[in-house]
């Protein structure tokens, strides 16, 4: 048995994707197991091993090397099965802050239900911890800014009517470009909604 190949193949899934992969359920059922397998070799090999030697608590020399595989084929996989779900659940966390926004559907369907219920949470944590803040949004400005305001171009449809922070209104209609305060703004081009030009490009 090619003992601790189906956790790896978890992670080269994560090697492979540009972004996230489908949450691969039956690899990591496959795995799990696994564990439980090495397990119950675990505990049948040292059962063994006090009926052989009875009164004594020493492991009889033939049977440490099969105990050491199994011990540390259960710690690998437990490892590749951590940093599988670990990585996942840091691309959630950073999704949120990149998007501010509801998890998008395309995202959803590459998540399990767990992951899924994971991002509602964590998103309910962020939003109470920013109205805490006296009006302070913690989703706005990640990147100091280099100047007050910004070139932009709509590039998504129906985006609307935005009221921008002095209190002006500006209609977003697809292929217009506008020069917009970034506060009002970067949550659009995280999102894909507006492109940033970098005054060499035109209308």
């Amino acid at each position: 048995m090619n003992y601790g190949q189906r956790a790896k193949e978890l992670l080269l899934d994560l090697k492979r994707s540009d972004f996230m992969p489908p949450y691969n359920d039956e690899t990591v059922r496959a795995a799990l197991s696994e564990i439980n397998l090495h397990f119950d070799e675990l505990h049948d090999q040292a059962v063994a091993s006090r009926r052989a030697n009875p009164g004594s608590d020493n492991i009889p020399l033939n049977s440490r090397p099969a105990l050491i595989l199994h011990d540390a084929s259960i710690r690998r996989n437990k490892r590749c099965l951590l940093a599988y779900h670990a990585y996942r659940l840091e691309k959630l966390k950073r999704l949120r802050w990149d998007t501010a926004a509801a998890l998008p559907s395309h995202i959803k369907s590459l998540l399990s239900e767990a992951e899924v219920d994971f991002y509602m949470d964590y998103d309910k944590l962020v939003s109470r911890f920013n109205e805490g803040l006296g009006g302070l949004d913690l989703n706005s400005n990640l990147q100091p800014p280099e100047e007050d305001l910004i070139e932009v171009r709509v590039v998504k449809a129906g985006l609307g009517t935005i009221v921008t922070d002095y209190g002006g209104e500006v209609s977003l209609e697809l292929g217009t470009t506008h020069f917009l305060s970034r506060g009002d703004v970067e949550h659009l081009i995280r999102q894909g909604a507006l492109q940033q030009l970098d005054g060499e490009e035109t209308a």
